[in-house]
């Protein structure tokens, strides 16, 4: 059997030198907690399931509003956990807001090159800024706390933006991938109750034009509940067609304010919905928490070998 190449039980074609493993971070949790092996490891990360992710959480300086009061409670069965009770915090505080006025405002947080090899940077302060305008427009856009907000838009620097502001304002992201045709997008809108759709006018794929825009206008025809679309334009194409749910980008968004408030929200709100391909049955949604979305993707680089003390999702 093999995944993407990788033969299962063949041979390992690479494993990391005593240096690389001196300057890991998994070396440097395990000897902070005095652990002398990866299978200690291991049997304290299971046996102590508490103690390993409050562990986890103060490597990663994942910050709290207001702290938990339990980190894990299993009181109705173990396939009923309650995590980090009574804990309040944002993934977009402790991705973003923290740095703010420190040196790693003038750092590169996103780096994007598209098709045609135009690229573009944004600082960790520019991506703050440009999150707190869109943040702002969707408030203006009627976008409250656990509202579900669509993103069918291409890959690009506005994608990262709309993504930080949903989540910022404490609603929940549906991503919707750029390739999907009108029917995968009415399942997926419909299903999660989507209230928004942000998207483009279209976009470059292999050297030909997408129209995103008049995929997402049949989808929307057919989901009423959706009252708003944002509207990015990135292609300024004569073709383009402006309904009466629509509002651009560049109108609605590059006018607000910079500032705005981070939702505090609780450890276990809802997050993201992630759809499955629907290509054996109906697309099904898998629900991330913002405590699960920072534990799981944070601590997933923490034993990658060789990276520095600020080399993980939350640190820069």
């Amino acid at each position: 059997m093999s995944a993407g190449g990788f033969e299962f039980g063949g041979e390992i074609v690479w494993r990391p030198t005593p240096d690389v493993i001196e300057r890991a971070r998994l070396t440097a949790f395990m000897r902070r907690h005095r652990i002398a092996d990866y299978p200690e490891l291991m049997r304290r990360s299971t046996t102590d399931v508490a103690w390993f992710w409050k562990a986890v959480f103060e490597d990663l300086d994942i910050q709290f509003y207001e702290p938990c009061s339990q980190v894990l409670d299993t009181s109705r069965g173990p396939a009923w956990p309650r995590w980090c009770v009574d804990g309040r915090l944002n993934i977009v505080h402790n991705c973003l807001d923290k740095w703010v006025g420190t040196p790693t405002d003038a750092r590169a947080a996103v780096i994007w090159e598209g098709e045609d090899g135009d690229t573009r940077t944004l600082t960790y302060g520019e991506l703050t800024r440009d999150v707190n305008r869109c943040a702002n427009a969707l408030k203006e856009l009627g976008v409250t706390r656990g509202d579900r907000v669509g993103l069918f838009m291409p890959m690009c620097p506005e994608l990262v933006v709309a993504f930080f502001a949903v989540m910022k304002v404490g609603a929940i992201v549906l991503p919707l991938f750029s390739g999907y045709g009108v029917d995968a997008l009415v399942t997926r809108l419909r299903d999660a109750g989507a209230t928004l759709l942000i998207t483009a006018d279209g976009f470059n794929r292999r050297g030909r034009p997408v129209d995103m825009k008049a995929v997402a206008d049949a989808a929307l025809d057919a989901v009423p509940a959706v009252r708003h679309a944002l509207v990015l334009r990135r292609t300024l194409n004569e073709g383009f067609t402006r309904c009466d749910r629509d509002r651009l980008w560049d109108e609605t968004v590059s006018q607000q304010s910079e500032v705005c408030e981070t939702e505090r929200t609780d450890a276990e709100d809802p997050l993201m919905i992630l759809y499955t391909s629907g290509t054996t049955g109906r697309a099904k949604g898998v629900l991330l928490t913002q405590r699960g979305m920072m534990w799981v993707v944070a601590s997933c680089l923490v034993p990658v070998a060789g990276l520095n003390a600020e080399d993980h999702l939350l640190s820069p």
